[in-house]
């Protein structure tokens, strides 16, 4: 009996092995790829078979198995031990490139490790590489936090990778959808090709100044979603002409920002997050949803500016959202109205909440919004949160 269930297992051993590359390919796709990576012991014929993952996740927990936590080290044990684990890093995510580049299509890019400009020709080496095998979707997150667990002092100056997009526009054909750039430098030199499949682009803390986005914009046309976060070099942002196809921008914790000049005929969501700016919407027809938190000592300005020129300048805006930390401060509206009349849905959340506040306010809003549906106020007071929702029937 004993004999027998071990030559069934033997069977099915031989079976599993002697599958078709491309089923074999699809149950590796379904493994991290650390995990994947590990069937190349099954057999010679599995020794290759983890090249065909399409998912390439590279961070110092599948590559070197842990995050380091400097908290506890001297300062020049930690600076000598992060130099030896980059390289290890390196040398093991080139190896593993080197490899992969003769297996299929790559689908999604990820490279999570504090690496810097001494590191430049090997990140341009992987992003080539993952560009020829038709990548779709990159992220590229360099800051130090993502390799090493430190306290706030741990920090330490680094020069920046600058990420060229040259390296992308290099492959013969253009098939990257999403890119999201991390604690890197942006240098959109016109590159030979625009890049016409690219649909997403998330940065955050990226050294980008005005001109160099613009210039990376106009290579840039099918462009749907932008997404910029602490960017701080960015002073005086302006979307012309080359951002017609732009549906959803993200503005979030700039803190140099000071005006956004806004031309994008197809824009349909806008969100910002920081200090009160000036803002100019001179063609956003489309612009239906607004999502608005200001910060700083001029934030209950920037409340009272979105409830009336803001709501006023746009006049496709359907749905409002409005975060405000008030300090205690009563909302206070002008007695002009500015109408805005198609704006159906309104929430306000206002943290946190004066008891004196008797909501006088909200006279202004029902004369200011006619065709209100919903308005939903959040407020909180200390550690108690109420919630009213005023729904109108049509």
């Amino acid at each position: 009996m004993g004999r027998a269930r071990k030559g069934t297992l033997m069977d099915e051993e031989d079976q599993l092995i002697e599958l078709p590359d491309g089923i074999l390919s699809i149950m590796i796709s379904f493994l991290p790829l650390k995990e994947a990576i590990r069937t190349s012991v099954l057999s010679k014929r599995w020794r290759y078979i983890w090249t065909c993952h399409s998912k390439l996740c590279f961070d110092s927990i599948n590559i070197l198995g842990m995050r380091v936590d400097y908290n506890s080290v001297s300062n020049y044990q930690s600076l000598l031990d992060r130099q030896i684990r980059r390289g290890m890093f390196i040398e093991r995510v080139n190896h593993f490139m080197q490899h992969r580049c003769k297996g299929p299509k790559i689908d999604y890019f990820s490279l999570h490790c504090h690496l810097g400009k001494e590191s430049a020709s090997y990140i341009d080496q992987w992003i080539r590489d993952a560009a020829i095998k038709e990548v779709e979707y990159i992220d590229l997150d360099l800051s130090e936090w993502c390799t090493f667990r430190m306290d706030q002092c741990s920090f330490t100056a680094y020069e920046q990778y600058e990420f060229s997009c040259w390296t992308l526009s290099t492959s013969i054909k253009c098939t990257i959808k999403n890119l999201k750039l991390a604690s890197c430098i942006l240098n959109p030199i016109p590159s030979p090709n625009k890049l016409i499949s690219l649909k997403t682009v998330e940065l955050k803390d990226v050294n980008v100044n005005d001109q160099q986005l613009s210039t990376f914009l106009s290579i840039c046309p099918q462009l749907e979603v932008l997404s910029l976060v602490v960017c701080n070099d960015l002073v005086n942002l302006k979307l012309d002409v080359s951002c017609h196809n732009l549906k959803v921008l993200s503005i979030r914790d700039c803190s140099r920002m000071e005006t956004i000049d806004i031309y994008a005929e197809n824009l349909v969501v806008f969100e910002y997050t920081g200090e009160v700016v000036s803002f100019s919407f001179k063609y956003a027809p489309m612009l239906a949803e607004g999502y608005l938190s200001f910060t700083g000592e001029h934030r209950l300005d920037g409340l009272t500016y979105a409830l009336t020129k803001f709501a006023n300048s746009v006049p496709s805006l359907q749905t409002l959202n409005l975060l405000s930390i008030l300090a205690m401060k009563v909302l206070k509206l002008p007695e002009i109205v500015h109408t805005s009349p198609n704006l159906k849905c309104l929430v306000l959340s206002i943290f946190p909440f004066d008891d004196e506040d008797k909501l006088y306010w909200l006279s202004y809003i029902f004369e200011a919004f006619p065709l209100l549906q919903k308005l939903q106020l959040n407020v909180r007071r200390f550690l108690f949160l109420f919630l009213f929702c005023f729904m109108k029937k049509t």
